[in-house]
C-alpha cells in the first residue's frame, strides 16, 4: 500500500509502534480537537467536515447510520427518528470510521448490529469527540453526584445520558458502574412471549473498578430501589446490589431513574464510602 493511502491510524501506528489501538484512536481525536478549536457543546458537522464527510442527512432507515461516498465527499444518514443526542453521537462514529484503516477503500459502512472491532473503535472516537476529555474531566469534578449530575452534563454536552453516564464511569476518579434495565422476556422464553409476562430486567452493564460480575437479564425485585425507579421515584440513597449481582458487593451509592416511554431505566452506582469524583 502506498504511503498516500494509508489511514491516519496506520500513519500514528507506524511511527508508534507502542500505541495500543484504544491510544492511537484518542490521539488522533484529541488532533482533530485541536485543529477545530471547538469547545462543548462540540459542532458535530463541522468534525465531519474536517474528515471529508460534505453533508449529514435525515434518513428513514433501520440502521443508526451509513457513511458512503458521493461526487462532492462522503455523506452520513442518520436514523431521522432518533433524539438529537443520539444522532450527533452517530456522526461522530461515522467520524470515525474515516480515521481506521481500509476506509478509503471501502464502498459503504452501516451500523447497526453487533459491535465488530471496528465499531468498537468508532464508538470511542465519538465519545472522545462528543465529551472531549479535557472539559469533561473538570466538569465531572463539579457536577452533582449521580444522575442528576449526568442530566446537567448531558444537557450541556449535547448528548444522549446514557453516552454521558458511560462516559462518567470511566472518567471518574473512583469506581463506578452504569446498570440499564429494561422490561423484556428472558432469553428461554423466547418463542414463548405469549405465555409469559415480560419484567424489568438487567439489560446490560458497564463499570470500572472492582465489582462483581452482573447477572444479565436477571429480574428485579418488588420494592427494590431499581423497581422503584421504574415506578417514577428518583432514587438516590444507599442499598445493596442483592441478587442482581453474582456475590455480595456491600452497601453502594445507588441513583436510579426512569427514561423515556419504554420504560428503560439507568442505575448509577458507586461504593457507598464515595460520591464520586474524577480523574
Amino acid at each position: 500500500m502506498e504511503n498516500h493511502q494509508l489511514s491516519l491510524f496506520e500513519q500514528l501506528s507506524q511511527v508508534e509502534p507502542a500505541l495500543t489501538d484504544e491510544a492511537i484512536v484518542r490521539r488522533l481525536c484529541e488532533d482533530l480537537l485541536d485543529q477545530s478549536a471547538t469547545v462543548p457543546p462540540v459542532p458535530v458537522e463541522l468534525l465531519a467536515s474536517m474528515r471529508g464527510i460534505a453533508r449529514v442527512e435525515q434518513r428513514l432507515q433501520p440502521w443508526s447510520g451509513v457513511l458512503a461516498p458521493t461526487r462532492d465527499g462522503f455523506v452520513v444518514g442518520v436514523r431521522a427518528l432518533d433524539g438529537i443526542e443520539r444522532q450527533r453521537f452517530t456522526i461522530l462514529h461515522e467520524v470515525g470510521h474515516t480515521l481506521l484503516p481500509g476506509f478509503a477503500d471501502t464502498r459503504q459502512y452501516r451500523c447497526s448490529g453487533p459491535k465488530t472491532r471496528e465499531e468498537q473503535l468508532c464508538d470511542i472516537a465519538a465519545s472522545e469527540l462528543l465529551l472531549p476529555r479535557r472539559f469533561f474531566v473538570r466538569d465531572l469534578l463539579h457536577a452533582a453526584p449521580g444522575l442528576a449530575g449526568i442530566e446537567t452534563l448531558a444537557g450541556s454536552y449535547e448528548a444522549s445520558i446514557e453516552a454521558t453516564a458511560l462516559r462518567a464511569v470511566d472518567l471518574q476518579r473512583d469506581a463506578a458502574m452504569l446498570l440499564v434495565f429494561r422490561v423484556a422476556h428472558k432469553p428461554s422464553e423466547r418463542g414463548h412471549e405469549d405465555e409469559c409476562e415480560p419484567k424489568l430486567r438487567m439489560s446490560w452493564s458497564h463499570g470500572r473498578g472492582d465489582w462483581p460480575y452482573m447477572r444479565q437479564h436477571k429480574s428485579v425485585s418488588d420494592g427494590s430501589p431499581i423497581q422503584r425507579a421504574h415506578e417514577g421515584e428518583l432514587v438516590d440513597e444507599v442499598g445493596t446490589l442483592g441478587d442482581l449481582a453474582s456475590t455480595e458487593s456491600g452497601p453502594v451509592r445507588i441513583s436510579a431513574r426512569r427514561y423515556g416511554s419504554g420504560g428503560r431505566v439507568l442505575a448509577l452506582l458507586t461504593p457507598a464510602r464515595t460520591r464520586g469524583g474524577s480523574t
